[in-house]
């Protein structure tokens, strides 16, 4: 038994979520996770929410993104210590923590423009963007130096460097942790939603983003109706779905990439909020969210049709923040198939709101365990390979004995 923690901040910024994991390897050389320990919600310090903001909108000098690359690193640590100060663990008895870091940038590849030559000249694939890029802040060394655990950070740069998505990333964890029970289907909602279709081939597995998750309706909640989301959906609930904006929204050039596809702020970007309600300047606000939740769910249907080993899938599993909008999956429940079961993460043994940082844990503990991380048919890597960059703690401590 191990124990394991894993961080995650997605595209929403709402909070860094800390997980403390008993994982252990199996009979068959996969992680496994017995059980979640312990689970908390930390909120982003003002002050650094509002930095992180601004480098996610391009808008900072380079001195000042160096500097907040250590202080994120600093504020997840600080998370993993109260995390481990709740549950009683000692930094010591904690054999990784696996982080990502939090995004800032991502350019997915684009492999309907490959040539053939991407990694003869990955320069100039890299250059005219062929091949995907993607960068992570939260520097490993200061989370190693400060808790004196072990981190693996920054899993997506691996999985690109050979031509993946690198997002998402979910499928890992999936597949430890359901394969036994597939065929299956994982849904996340966050900022941007994705599925994941695991099945007990490797060579059959897909994860992709569907579209926008929370990212449209958290924007308008914060903007028009100064809450930081809707929660339950109450004023969704309250609007009608405008067939016109609906058509409008569902005519996205997202929608008409062919999996594995990632999604990024870009796609579904405060501009392209402004563009939505410019067009559409008179329907009220209470119908635009109720519109943007339809999105939502209808761009999640469309994304379940392209899973060819659908009608053999019993089970929908939901996580992330968004599943627990009541509104969100009313809507999506009453479109899915028959045959399709809906069930929260939550009776698969992961929290749903703790699942995006448990993945992260359970790739840094596979990464220390040799284990490679991605699955290639998913993300159209060219091969498996290790994911994330680990980080030691120093071998001496604050007062200098050695250990």
């Amino acid at each position: 038994m191990a124990y394991v923690v894993g961080l995650n901040s997605g595209s929403s910024l709402d909070s860094v979520d800390a997980v403390l994991l008993d994982m252990e390897m199996d009979r068959e050389g996969w992680p496994r996770l017995n059980r979640v320990v312990a689970y908390q919600e930390f909120p982003w310090p003002e002050v650094v929410h509002g930095q992180v903001l601004r480098a996610i909108n391009l808008d900072m000098s380079i001195d000042e993104f160096c500097r907040l690359n250590f202080v994120v690193g600093a504020t997840f640590a600080r998370h993993v210590l109260e995390l481990l100060s709740t549950s009683g663990v000692q930094p010591q008895q904690v054999a990784v923590i696996g982080v990502d870091g939090q995004t800032i940038y991502q350019e997915p590849p684009e492999p309907e423009r490959w040539q053939g030559n991407e990694w003869v000249d990955p320069v100039s694939a890299l250059l005219d963007k062929r091949l995907g890029a993607t960068l992570q802040i939260g520097e490993g060394a200061v989370i190693a130096a400060l808790t004196g655990i072990r981190t693996v950070t920054h899993f997506r740069p691996a999985d690109m460097a050979l031509g993946g998505t690198g997002a998402p990333i979910e499928q890992f964890l999936d597949y430890v942790h359901y394969r036994h029970q597939a065929p299956l289907i994982t849904l996340n909602i966050g900022g941007i939603a994705n599925i994941h279709a695991i099945h007990p081939d490797r060579g059959k597995i897909m994860a992709f983003d569907t579209g926008p998750g929370n990212i449209l309706m958290d924007r308008l909640a914060q903007e028009y109706f100064g809450v930081p989301y809707d929660r339950d959906g109450t004023i969704a609930r309250k609007g009608h779905v405008q067939a016109k904006v609906l058509e409008f929204l569902l005519d996205h050039p997202f929608l008409k990439r062919k999996p594995p596809r990632s999604a990024w702020r870009e796609d579904f970007s405060e501009a392209y909020l402004r563009e939505v309600l410019s067009r559409f300047p008179t329907v009220p606000k209470e119908d635009m969210m109720a519109t943007f939740a339809e999105f939502t769910v209808r761009a999640i249907v469309l994304a379940l049709q392209q899973v060819p080993f659908l009608d053999d899938v019993r089970y929908l599993v939901g996580n992330g923040g968004g599943v627990l909008n009541a509104y969100l999956r009313e809507r999506l429940e009453s479109l899915l198939p028959p045959s399709l079961t809906f069930a929260l993460s939550d009776a698969f043994g992961i929290p749903a709101k703790a699942n995006e940082a448990a993945k992260f844990g359970t790739l840094g503990y596979a990464h220390i365990m040799g284990v490679p991380g991605n699955i290639p048919h998913a993300s159209g890597a060219k091969t498996e390979t290790i994911l994330g960059k680990l980080h030691n703690p120093p071998s001496i401590d604050w007062k200098g004995e050695g250990k």
